[in-house]
């Protein structure tokens, strides 16, 4: 089994080195600053652990939406013991790092979470314990909101219940704020058919307009309740909570932006996660706030150019 989890390690960075290559020069800079800025920044005491927060993140959000169900389960691979084996390889150097950092929060973070996540055989799929609601108070033109919310309604609820069940850790609404922002965002990895922006016979700067605006207010929406929260019951700790709420809706646009500026009609885009991801943690570094805005400024026109070419 160690042979085949070293096998699939090769087989994964081959992988992420290649996406990295199609990136083009400017993207791999950009990224690799991004990555410096945001290591050297967690370095810090008492910031390493969103580090191993951010680590978890992408490593579950690849687990869950993994492809190679069907092939490992053939290969009598999908189980616990591989998957461990598996992430320990590919995180070691971060395990290696936390374990002999004076700081142990962070090496409890990563590697409770390599557990946990390892014990989930199965990739996230639609649920059928019970009849999820159909949502149909949401616009039409929100249909991304209407399959994501669904699909990830009980996610969302535990984003609700962790800083309720642990009322006197504050930051926690910072963390569920976050969370949920990053999942949000990933509702905008699939593209809609042609047809669907043709029926709402529209511009497409107008139509771009109208998507920022629908995911910047839902998101708003939705993350509400935990600003109000936070809000009377932490009332000096409401700073960092607004600054990853602000963090975070300016991600939502620029998800959007990232999106068109690669629009295909009907394919999906599922490695713009770990760009939205990257981002949805600039909060940490102060010089990086204004990242996801000149993002979204520069993905913007993209978008629109793209849009222009296949709607014509």
């Amino acid at each position: 089994m160690l042979k085949a989890a070293l096998l699939f390690t090769r087989i994964h960075l081959h992988r992420y080195l290649r996406i990295i290559n199609q990136l083009g020069i400017f993207r791999v800079v950009f990224l690799a600053i991004i990555v410096t800025y945001g290591f050297k920044a967690a370095l810090r005491p008492g910031m390493l652990h969103w580090q191993a927060i951010l680590v978890i993140s992408v490593l579950a959000q690849s687990h869950l939406n993994r492809k190679d169900f069907v092939l490992l389960n053939n290969l009598g691979l999908n189980s616990a013991g591989f998957f461990l084996l598996l992430y320990l390889t590919l995180l070691s150097p971060f395990l290696i790092l936390y374990a002999f950092w004076p700081d142990y929060k962070a090496f409890l973070i990563l590697s409770s979470g390599i557990v946990l996540i390892s014990l989930i055989l199965k990739p996230l799929g639609p649920l059928r314990m019970f009849t999820l609601p159909a949502l149909s108070f949401l616009p039409a033109d929100a249909w991304e909101w209407r399959v994501g919310l669904r699909r990830f309604l009980p996610y969302i609820a535990v984003a609700y219940a962790v800083p309720v069940v642990f009322i006197h850790f504050d930051y926690l609404f910072a963390v569920s704020v976050l969370f949920i922002g990053i999942m949000v965002s990933t509702f905008q990895q699939h593209h809609e058919p042609l047809v669907f922006i043709e029926a709402l016979k529209t511009s497409t700067a107008s139509y771009l307009i109208r998507k920022i605006y629908l995911q910047s207010t839902l998101f708003t929406i939705l993350v509400l309740p935990l600003l109000i929260a936070s809000f009377f019951l932490f009332p000096e700790g409401i700073r960092p909570v607004i600054l990853v709420y602000i963090n975070s809706l300016l991600v939502q646009a620029f998800a959007v932006s990232l999106k068109y500026a690669g629009y295909s009609p009907g394919s999906n885009n599922p490695y713009h996660s770990i760009i939205l991801i990257l981002l949805s943690f600039a909060f940490v570094i102060p010089a990086m706030l204004p990242i996801p805005f000149i993002m979204l400024l520069v993905f913007s026109r993209k978008a629109l150019n793209q849009l222009n070419l296949v709607v014509g």
